[in-house]
């Protein structure tokens, strides 16, 4: 599964996103807050949440996350 997640790093900051490949919700989130944003970014994230998923099919899912509900 491939989930998009979209991320702040600044609190008045623009959205930015970012797709990663992960099995599930908090893994997806945990690699991009944790591993992938800050060595593309150089720095920590303010806030990071799973914004959507799509599926090995072909379907594709917004979910229902924002800043205060990260996955």
């Amino acid at each position: 599964m491939t989930f998009h997640v979209e991320y702040k790093l600044h609190s008045a900051g623009e959205v930015k996103g970012i797709d990663v490949a992960a099995k599930s919700r908090a893994d997806a989130y945990t690699k991009a807050a944790f591993d992938i944003i800050p060595q593309i970014e150089g720095q920590q994230v303010y806030s990071a949440w799973v914004a959507s998923v799509t599926y090995q099919n072909g379907n594709y899912r917004r979910l229902n996350n924002f800043e205060g509900k990260p996955f």
